[in-house]
Parts: structure tokens; sequence; C-alpha cells
């Protein structure tokens, strides 16, 4: 359900809703800081009016802003107030679900450099439903990047889609040599994964790399757990106890971004 404010809202406290969201970036952007003593000499330094603008950012849930923030990223040369803008356009993704802003998101990633806005958009549209109708070559794209913090988040981006993403990763984890990559394409296939899925799981569950093993036995866990397997089974095959699996069984749904169409 989309959450509407009144416009008069913002017209009367800021003068109109660009306005208020200039000002939200303007505050977003403050660097001014706030010491204070604690125990031991240590001091603790914080920056209360940013602080307070990024949770207010956060909360966003007027759909009315996808249009001005559109406008605002597209024409916007400063990367630092794009960085903001994009902020609060994926905390509105989120919170309202648009498909509106999810296809406006995805071109984007063919546009912007910044590697940190690309890993902002990416992070959002892990979240975000993509019908068989929108195209994921950008995200697709992503996955080759230079940068491996992007490419992670690539991976992760093409979940809760109707396309084949299993079989994709399942693809890119014969041809990739690096280990941060391995843990971040097994992180993705938990959100997608099948029973095809368990055995490549149950490989890595003795991996050194402390991100694979761990994707390895979460993965593993939800797997089996989807599969009807108890977790004296899972304990037994994954050889992990009873107690280290059992956390997750509460999880699953948090780990299925698979719709029901696939």
């Amino acid at each position: 359900m989309l959450v509407r404010t009144p416009p008069e809202k913002y017209t009367k406290e800021f003068g109109s809703m660009n306005s208020y969201i200039k000002d939200l970036v303007s505050r977003m952007l403050d660097r001014t800081t706030l010491e204070k003593r604690m125990k031991f000499g240590f001091t603790e330094i914080t920056h209360p009016i940013s602080g307070e603008a990024l949770e207010e950012a956060r909360g966003i849930s007027d759909i009315e802003f996808s249009g001005i923030l559109f406008s605002a990223i597209v024409s916007e040369q400063d990367i630092d107030i794009k960085g903001r803008l994009y902020f609060i356009l994926t905390s509105l993704a989120v919170n309202t679900k648009s498909l509106e802003i999810t296809a406006f998101l995805v071109p984007r990633l063919l546009i912007e450099k910044d590697k940190y806005v690309l890993e902002k958009i990416l992070s959002c549209l892990g979240k975000m439903y993509k019908p068989a109708t929108m195209d994921l070559a950008p995200i697709i794209k992503c996955t080759e990047s230079r940068n491996g913090f992007v490419r992670g988040r690539a991976y992760e981006a093409l979940t809760n889609s109707e396309y084949n993403v299993e079989d994709f990763l399942l693809d890119k984890l014969k041809i990739t040599q690096q280990n941060d990559d391995i843990a971040s394409i097994l992180h993705a296939l938990i959100y997608v994964g099948t029973a095809k899925s368990i055995p490549i799981f149950q490989k890595y569950l003795k991996s050194r790399h402390h991100g694979s093993g761990t994707a390895a036995l979460t993965g593993f866990t939800i797997l089996m757990l989807r599969d009807s397997a108890t977790l004296e089974e899972i304990s037994r095959i994954s050889g992990y106890s009873v107690e280290a699996v059992s956390g997750l069984e509460d999880r699953i749904e948090a780990y299925t971004r698979r719709p029901a169409c696939v």
C-alpha cells in the first residue's frame, strides 16, 4: 500500500515538497559535530544533525516524492548531493515497493559511475520485485564490474525477479576464482536456490574463507528446511550442531526472494 502525505504539509512548512527535499539533503550533509566526554578519558564524536536527517530519510513513504527525486537525480552534478538523493529514493522504494521507482533505478546503473552510488542502487534492487518485462541487463553488467563490492551487490540485486537467476549464479560459481565473489554468489543463492543448489552449498561448508563458509551453512540449512528436512538431518549432514542450525528456522521467509510464478 502506497502511503501518501498531503502535499499541504510540505507547502506549509517548507514552501513545497521540492524545498523539503533540498532541506533534507542539506541536513544529511551537515557535518556539525558534538563531542561527549565518556569514561576513562574517551570522547564520543557524533553528527546529530546528519544522523537525525538520515533516519528521517529512511522513513519517507510518500510516493509523491518519486517524480521530484527522479528529476533532481537526473539533473544533479554534485556527487555528494546525488548520493543523498539516491539514499532518499531507495528508502522510498523499499518503503513503498514501487515498481515505477525500480524501473527508474535499473537503467541508472548504466549511467552512474560512482561505486558508492552503484552499491546503494544495487542493494535496494535486491529487495525490489522485478517482473519478466523488466530488462535486467544493467544489473548483469554490474556482475562484471572491476569493483568487487559492486559485483557482490549485483549478484543479490538479481534476486526477487522472474528470471532464472539460480542457473545464472550457479554458472558464475563455475568460473569465478575470487573468494569474495564466491561468498557473494552463495549469499545471493540463498534467496533463490532450489534443491539443485543444495550440493553446491554442501561443497562449501568446510571452506576456509569465512564469508563462503558462513553463507554455505546458512544456504544449506535454509534450502534443506525448504525441502522439509529435520534439524537433526541437517546437523548430521553438515557436521554442525543442532543448536548451530536451529536459529535459521524462523529466517526462511526473510531469505526467500523467489516470486511464486518462478
